[in-house]
């Protein structure tokens, strides 16, 4: 039984994609009318934990990737999940999403102006919790990765710039959980 899963994984990889059910959020509830859950299947897509807004990926040596985005008229739920070619690549990534932390901690004047804060997170092989701001919402992360992978969580919140590790309880327990699974994918160099 063990070996036909791994068998299945094995054969979603080579074909350039993420086995279906991988991430939590694709087997959620049919969305109401003010709800919308995208699915996107794309190396492509930027993080989701963008703080440079920035509309291309800056990064290199992705494999796949997944995400999944929930939005309604006052919340939003995302996850993504990106397997790079190597575990290099993957630290790379992880050390230049710190860089964007860093780079676009504090932008913009006014209403325009949004802020990021981040901390250091003890889950997966290196992870991090980070905190945005803007004008009347924000949004909070956890960012882990594990082996070649990278795993992004993040929800709507308004988060106080110390990054309180009891506010991030939930994502931190789907961080957790997704580690176990990042190791059950044949690339993942675990």
């Amino acid at each position: 039984m063990v070996q036909t899963g791994v068998a299945a994984l094995a054969a979603a990889l080579s074909l350039g994609g993420l086995p279906q059910g991988t991430l939590f959020m694709e087997s959620h509830p049919p969305a109401r009318p003010w709800e919308t859950y995208k699915v996107t299947e794309s190396a492509r897509l930027p993080l989701q934990l963008n703080p440079c807004m920035r509309k291309t990926r800056w990064d290199a040596g992705r494999l796949t990737g997944r995400a999944v985005l929930y939005t309604a008229e006052n919340e939003m739920r995302y996850e993504q999940l990106v397997v790079y070619k190597d575990v290099r690549h993957a630290r790379l990534a992880m050390r230049g999403l710190r860089a964007e932390l860093r780079r676009c901690a504090d932008v913009g004047k006014g209403h325009d102006r949004y802020r990021y804060f981040s901390k250091p997170l003890r889950v997966g092989d290196e992870g991090l919790r980070a905190g945005g701001r803007f004008f009347e919402n924000g949004e909070q992360a956890v960012a882990v990765r594990r082996g070649a992978a990278l795993y992004l969580v993040g929800e709507s919140a308004y988060p106080s710039r110390s990054l309180p590790l009891r506010s991030f309880r939930g994502l931190v327990d789907q961080a957790e959980r997704m580690t176990v699974k990042i190791c059950e994918l044949p690339r993942s160099a675990c």
